[in-house]
């Protein structure tokens, strides 16, 4: 490992270098007869320096132990060896230009503890040896080489990243080459593919380029043909129409403010098609809300049999689960009632409650749809969920309500490629029910030819093992805290250790990432 000298080269120079090798077999009873008369030679040199009054030199004594080594290796093995000639080609525009290449070549192999020499009056003879079908011009360079050593060096070895052909979104700042990628492709069951997951995460500080590069991908593979639906919690989208006019008609963007005619347009019993599907959200947000958890024997009994009611009933609404508790009028079921009803005092909430005579509703028809919800407060990234103020209780449901309409998008033409992008996803992950939804989302998605995407600043965040295994492509901006990279590193398997690893994360630029491919 970190010997491959051929895929290293590629990286470290910025001028073309050419290689030659020529390899010859020797079998394994030649090559150790061949170490045998090596190691006779050492000896007679170490006895002569004994006879002489003289220490063996360090060289010698270094030289007998590997001989040793190898001997014993080979014997062992039955293995064969190769006789190896090296001769590497380098070339200028100018003579200062080509010493200052050839100086840089030899410092790579110095540090690889290869050493080349120049043999001035040999150059042609060398230079014709790069003709194919060419024989060793000189044996004065002739290494032996064991197959450990030729398979160490690289053959064809070389950074495969991204697709040959699709959405171009940058170039590997190792190779130099255009990175190249096709969101759609790891449900096409394409051989080689470690991952049939669509799904994707963009991890990094703030201003690292996370959201610049989610919003190219999602941009160009609408114009490939699919769907998008972007919950923009931020609103930093609110001018698409104008600053794409080439698409503006098939841009959707659903402001949700909190005017009386947006009024339970994020009702579940009225955003959801299914009734069933609404009763099953409005107990998800309702238990949110209040804290009561199944396991409180006495509250959640009595909150489900309400909502049960009205989802039976001929109008269906958050509100009419508060007039159902009323109804019994139990100390249990007013006090549910009064802390349900509490919320509602917000002008904001309005877009939660309604009493089911709502009629507006969100369209996502359109190639691209963007729902920004205004006044929406969500809670700092450390923050505790206990320590959730209401209006930020407020804002997280809601996010959650969005998030499983998008379900019924991701069910709809299984044909075209669709893509749920998730903005600031830590809101509803760090939460129970927004993580169960969120791994709903990407089972759905891979079933149904979706793609979720969650954009956080921690990877801590997509990094528990039921989300983190379905998850396929992945990008990772800068970060400055050590924590969270090490939390970064393993998320994509690598060693979270290795200080080099922990420092090109940290020295990433703007714009520049880690990637992940299929």
């Amino acid at each position: 490992p970190s010997s491959e000298i051929f895929y290293f080269q590629q990286q470290q120079f910025t001028f073309p270098v050419d290689t030659s090798m020529n390899v010859e077999i020797v079998g394994n009873k030649k090559a150790l007869t061949t170490v045998r008369n090596k190691k006779k030679e050492l000896k007679d040199l170490d006895n002569h320096a004994y006879q002489a009054g003289n220490e063996t030199s360090s060289n010698v004594v270094e030289a007998l132990d590997s001989v040793d080594e190898l001997e014993t290796d080979l014997d062992q093995s039955k293995e064969s060896m190769y006789k190896l000639s090296y001769v590497i080609r380098v070339s200028a525009p100018n003579l200062d230009e080509l010493k200052r290449r050839c100086d840089e070549v030899k410092d790579f192999y110095d540090d690889l503890n290869v050493k080349l020499v120049r043999p001035a009056g040999d150059m042609m003879g060398l230079h014709g040896e790069f003709l194919p079908a060419s024989k060793r011009y000189i044996n004065d360079y002739i290494q032996y080489v064991k197959s450990d050593f030729l398979a160490g060096l690289g053959f064809g070895a070389t950074q495969m990243l991204g697709e040959n052909k699709g959405i171009y979104i940058g170039y590997s700042v190792d190779t130099g080459r255009n990175v190249y990628l096709q969101p759609s492709l790891a449900s096409q069951g394409v051989k080689g593919t470690v991952t049939n997951a669509l799904a994707s995460a963009f991890v990094g500080s703030l201003g690292g380029g996370k959201s610049f590069c989610n919003n190219l991908l999602v941009y160009y593979s609408v114009l490939f043909g699919g769907q998008a639906v972007i919950l923009d919690p931020k609103s930093e989208r609110g001018n698409w129409k104008e600053t794409l006019p080439e698409i503006a008609e098939e841009i959707n963007i659903v402001n949700l403010t909190s005017d009386k005619e947006n009024a339970g347009l994020l009702d579940p019993f009225v955003i959801m098609k299914d009734k069933e599907d609404g009763a099953t959200l409005a107990k998800e947000i309702l238990t949110f809300l209040t804290g009561i958890s199944t396991r409180d024997g006495d509250k959640f009994p009595v909150l489900i049999s309400a909502i049960s009611k009205v989802s039976e009933s001929e109008q269906r609404g958050l509100l009419n689960v508060i007039t159902e508790l009323r109804k019994e009028n139990t100390p249990i079921s007013n006090h549910i009632a009064n802390h349900i009803d509490s919320f509602t005092n917000y002008d904001f909430a309005h877009l939660l409650f309604s009493d089911g005579t709502a009629k507006n509703t969100i369209s996502l028809d359109n190639q691209l749809n963007i729902i920004q919800v205004a006044d929406l407060v969500l809670p700092d990234k450390d923050t505790t969920f206990d320590e959730y103020t209401t209006i930020e209780l407020l804002s997280v449901a809601m996010l959650i309500v969005i998030s499983t309409f998008a379900l019924d998008f991701i069910h709809s033409d299984r044909s075209i490629f669709k893509i749920v992008d998730l903005d600031e996803a830590w809101a509803f992950l760090n939460v129970a029910q927004g993580e169960t939804l969120s791994n709903k989302l990407v089972r759905a998605g891979r079933a149904m030819n979706a793609g979720v995407y969650f954009v956080t600043q921690s990877s801590g965040d997509v990094s528990k093992e039921s989300l983190k295994n379905n998850i396929g492509l992945k990008f990772a901006f800068r970060s400055t805290d050590t924590n969270e990279i090490k939390q970064t590193l393993e998320f994509f398997g690598l060693d979270s250790e290795d200080e080099n690893n922990q420092k090109r994360l940290r020295d990433l630029e703007n714009g520049q990432c880690l990637m992940q491919d299929l």
